[in-house]
């Protein structure tokens, strides 16, 4: 954050003069908010822009406020919802490393495309226009036509919209006119025409440049009305309205000039006393970058430069108020100095496109930062389209603009003029409206309806305590939690308010069945009832979702998708025995003995993943050590175990290493009193540890003790019982390995032929091996890596391998 704040510190000396005492309070109301209520975005890397019906989404977040990854939130929630807002799937999950990752599974009826929005609780305090959406594009039964046909122009009018640079058009005051023209759908529409005054004589003429965007200038005169006449491609005539201009007034023109954003401010003819000085500020991400006077007394028109060269790149908003701090104008400008990127780059040392071929590819950084990154490959023709959403276009465009974006990643592409004017026509027709200036005048803060976000939590309410006879002070719960794997974990509970009992900040994934008993009172649960909670947002089951419009699909890609649907059902129809890979249908999976012991042990995030397993059930040579810490010193390169006896500490990277019995967070102290001949598994994650509380940066160690009716602890017999359900499983990713002997598998159709969202590199990782095996049928595949530092500089690395 202090790299962050120095480039706008550089900034913001220039051209500040003597302020009001109600300019200082604007300032420090600035500060307030940006200190106290820092605004959220969210980027969302999906492994492919189209999916068939019962396929697997898989994908992975990015959290960001300002221009760094946010600290703020400790959950991450996903929503899966149809046509008609109704929420069919929903999930929560851990954030760690200001990210988070997920799938859902698109249901196998489906016909129809989904919406998928995303967002913490914290941006839920805010406007809602801000949550991260997205349109799927789903191939059903019975929609791929409609894929096909879902980017043809509609013969319905054009939705035409004009916007005024700075706002409002003036009367006698020459403005720049930006407008935009899409379908109902929200796809762009190429439309020309002419402006015409009420006398129906030809002002101007216009015609879009790109995606239905242009723009155009326009004096007013006094008391005029002005109407567009326009047609669309073919040639079909319409007309509409052109905002009405204000009698006086002042109009704001933002111009580039090499390091500099050139600013122009004219008033209206006779209006010195209104408007003969006026205050003009700029921020980003919350952060004041300039401000200044701005007087207008003697001339009617002024101008001026803000320095931009030091300034993180990103949106830039300019207000302009008079001199009682009430805004005049507005306008959103794109800062785009080349200093978000990441220095990675990816290899391809070993390619090879035959049948179920070995291809390694290697993923480099430059520095020695913490890197937080995804990796997606994909059929080529099914993967991301062209000029899609990526994390730098989300996350310095998208996530601060409200409204649909046509093809956001082209205007990130290269610096060429015409990508700059065509990135300013975007600006000049959304809008950027996250302060509301007046609120902010009188001092007023916002209200925080989800004032905090606890991680998932294990409570117990009761229900059905007499008043007359409250429960003891010193009353506590003993529970048995048995896991899906029928593992089980015995805890106390302790009482933490008048008929509540509680553990704050427990790490646990799916549905567990609770079995309880009180420990002072033993006819307590007789007489009342429990309910078991998580702690965490619920949310509605029906949301209001926009009317977004799916991303133009390839009719390459659609038809690919359905030659790989086609296939898939071809040799499954043509013999029961046949084992056919794609991606949610794995019919075969062997497992070595490692393997066999996570899929018996570990479960959630604490299942696959980059970790370092001991076989505590098939090597018999570790009983000799007195603890699991004498054991584990020196086995693991970078984890710093000191004073193995009763006090043990760990530290790797420079922070505390987590440790958990049977996936349930405990103390090393806890640990290391458990025998070894108890322990069956061990697994040793790097840092950092996305499971863990706080986000795991010393890694963790999880210790499994073995299960068997000689040592598992069975739930007592008539104890009451319920369920409670903790964060959302995340599946791993299923990628074959045909180096190793396999049952028969007949048929390969994944698209997907690789995903990992959490690839983490640093100082002792600058280079990552990626291994994968090709299917039955691709020819060429792509490749999507993205993330971002520890600093919040991002990477979007896309390759074609064919």
């Amino acid at each position: 954050m202090n790299n962050i704040k120095s480039l706008f510190l550089l900034t913001l000396p220039l051209f500040v003069f003597a302020y009001t005492s109600q300019a200082q309070e604007i300032d420090s109301m600035m500060n307030i908010y940006a200190s106290n209520y820092p605004q959220q975005k969210v980027y969302v890397h999906f492994d492919k822009s189209i999916y068939r019906a019962g396929e697997t989404v898989w994908f992975k977040a990015y959290i960001f406020s300002g221009f760094e990854p946010s600290l703020i939130s400790r959950n991450f929630f996903a929503e899966l919802i149809d046509k008609d807002g109704t929420v069919i799937q929903r999930k929560v999950y851990p954030v760690v490393e200001s990210s988070a990752a997920g799938d859902f599974e698109i249901p196998p009826t489906q016909d129809e495309n989904l919406t998928f929005r995303a967002y913490t609780t914290w941006m839920l305090n805010f406007d809602t226009a801000f949550l991260f959406k997205k349109q799927l594009n789903v191939i059903g039964s019975q929609t791929s036509a409609n894929i096909k046909s879902s980017s043809v122009t509609l013969n319905t009018k054009p939705i035409l919209n004009f916007f005024p640079e700075g706002g409002d058009l003036v009367a006698a005051l020459e403005s720049e006119v930006a407008f935009k023209a899409n379908d109902e759908k929200g796809k762009p529409v190429k439309v020309s025409g002419e402006v015409k005054n009420s006398k129906g004589e030809t002002v101007t003429t216009f015609i879009s440049v790109h995606n239905g965007m242009g723009k155009f200038t326009l004096q007013p005169a006094i008391n005029e009305k002005y109407t567009a006449y326009y047609k669309d491609e073919s040639g079909r005539q319409y007309t509409e309205n052109l905002p009405s201009a204000k009698s006086t007034g002042v109009v704001l023109h933002i111009t580039n000039s090499g390091s500099k954003k050139i600013f122009t401010l004219r008033r209206s003819e006779q209006t010195e006393d209104i408007y003969g000085q006026l205050n003009i500020i700029a921020h980003m991400g919350q952060q004041l970058v300039y401000r200044a006077k701005v007087p207008l007394r003697e001339n009617v028109i002024n101008s001026g430069a803000i320095p931009v060269e030091n300034l993180p790149s990103g949106i830039m908003q300019v207000t302009v108020f008079n001199d009682k701090w009430v805004p005049l104008a507005e306008r959103i400008v794109m800062v785009q100095n080349e200093n978000y990127k990441m220095d990675a780059a990816l290899t391809t040392p070993i390619i090879s496109l035959d049948k179920r071929a070995k291809n390694i590819f290697e993923l480099t950084t430059g520095d020695t930062l913490l890197a937080n990154m995804s990796v997606a490959i994909t059929d080529a023709e099914i993967g991301t389209k062209v000029n899609d959403e990526n994390i730098v276009s989300g996350l310095l465009m998208s996530g601060d603009l409200k409204g649909y974006i046509h093809n956001p990643g082209y205007y990130f592409k290269n610096n060429a003029d015409s990508t700059l004017n065509n990135l300013d026509l975007v600006l000049l027709t959304h809008g950027w409206r996250r302060y509301k200036w007046e609120d902010i005048a009188r001092g007023k803060k916002p209200t925080l309806k989800y004032p905090n976000d606890p991680p998932v939590s294990f409570v117990a309410k009761v229900f059905g305590v007499n008043p007359s006879a409250p429960l003891r002070r010193d009353e506590s719960m003993t529970v048995i939690l048995q896991m899906k794997d029928s593992s089980t974990q015995v805890l106390t509970v302790p009482k933490t308010g008048n008929t509540e009992f509680a553990l704050r900040n427990m790490i646990f994934y799916d549905t567990i069945k609770v079995f309880y008993q009180f420990d002072k009172d033993r006819l307590l649960a007789k007489n009342t009832s429990l309910l078991f909670d998580n702690g965490l947002y619920k949310g509605p089951r029906l949301v209001i979702i926009p009317n977004l419009p799916a991303a133009d699909i390839d009719t390459f890609a659609v038809n690919r998708a359905n030659y790989f649907s086609q296939m898939v059902k071809r040799y499954r129809n043509s013999s029961s025995r046949l084992n056919v890979l794609q991606e949610v249908f794995v019919k075969t999976k062997p497992k070595s003995k490692a393997n066999e012991l996570d899929k018996q042990y570990a479960s959630g995030l604490f299942a696959g993943g980059d970790a370092i397993t001991f076989d505590f059930v098939n090597d018999v040579t570790n009983q000799g050590y007195q603890n699991i810490f004498q054991y584990l010193q020196g086995r693991v390169a970078g984890l710093q175990i000191s004073n193995t006896g009763a006090d043990v500490s760990l530290v790797w990277r420079g922070s505390n290493t987590s440790t958990f019995l049977n996936e349930m967070p405990v103390d090393a102290q806890t640990i290391s009193t458990i025998s070894v001949a108890d322990i069956a598994y061990i697994k040793v994650f790097r840092p950092p540890f996305f499971g863990a509380f706080g986000g795991g940066a010393g890694g963790a160690i999880a210790i499994y003790t073995r299960k068997g009716g000689d040592r598992a602890i069975e739930p007592g017999q008539g104890l009451p019982r319920g369920i409670i359900t903790g964060y959302s499983v995340a599946k791993e990713f299923y990628s074959p390995n045909y180096s190793e002997p396999q049952q028969e598998v007949e048929a390969d159709f994944r698209s997907t032929l690789y995903w990992n969202p959490f690839v983490f590199m640093d100082n002792t990782r600058q280079k990552v091996r990626i291994e994968f095996y090709n299917n039955d049928i691709t020819k060429a595949y792509r490749v999507v890596v993205e993330g971002m530092n520890e600093l919040g500089k991002l990477v979007h690395i896309e390759k074609i391998i064919q």
